[in-house]
Parts: structure tokens; C-alpha cells; sequence
């Protein structure tokens, strides 16, 4: 069997862009769930993503435009406006002051 040709630089990072974006689908597919196995995902892809910033063949920056493209297409926002939707109280939050009606004794 002959060797293989060695792959090319803009082949190489091509392959990892795809690897980075496969990995993130597959992290935002959990959505709000948060099980043992979207944990460990979230571990393996941040020393993926250390280990192409590392061996200098990708920027933050790039790094950070991909997981942004694929956090739009999972949720259709982005990730600061989804950040601040889960810091807001929600509907069923909300303080019931009714109980409060009712004097302290029949409470």
C-alpha cells in the first residue's frame, strides 16, 4: 500500500472547523437539558477547541464566530440574548402576594 499524500494545511483546518461545528450541533441538541453526557461533551470540546489555539492553527476569535453561528441555528438567538432570557424571573416565578391577603392568624 503506497503512503498517503501528506493533507494540506487549509484540508487540516478545514477538518477541525468541521469537528468544531459537529461538536457544538451536538452540544446545543441537549438544550436546557444538562445530563452527565453533556458535561463531559462540554469538557472534551474546550480542550478541543485549547488544543487549536495552542497549536496556533486557529484564533479565539474564529473559534468564537463558529460556536456563535451554531448557537444561532440551534436556538434562532444569540448567546447574550440567551443568557439574559434565563436571567429573567419567568411568569410561574413571579411572587403570589393572594396568600398574603388573609390575615396572619388563618394563614
Amino acid at each position: 500500500m503506497p503512503p498517503r499524500p501528506p493533507i494540506s494545511p487549509e484540508k487540516r483546518k478545514e477538518r477541525y472547523l468541521e469537528a468544531v461545528r459537529d461538536k457544538m450541533a451536538k452540544l446545543y441538541a441537549y438544550g436546557e437539558a444538562k445530563p452527565p453526557t453533556r458535561q463531559q461533551l462540554w469538557h472534551e470540546i474546550t480542550g478541543f477547541l485549547k488544543a487549536g489555539e495552542l497549536l496556533g492553527n486557529f484564533t479565539t476569535e474564529e473559534l468564537q464566530a463558529i460556536i456563535d453561528e451554531e448557537h444561532l441555528k440551534a436556538f434562532g438567538i444569540t448567546r447574550e440574548e440567551r443568557q439574559l432570557k434565563q436571567n429573567l424571573p419567568k411568569a410561574d416565578d413571579e411572587q403570589d402576594w393572594d396568600k398574603y391577603d388573609v390575615p396572619p392568624k388563618m394563614r
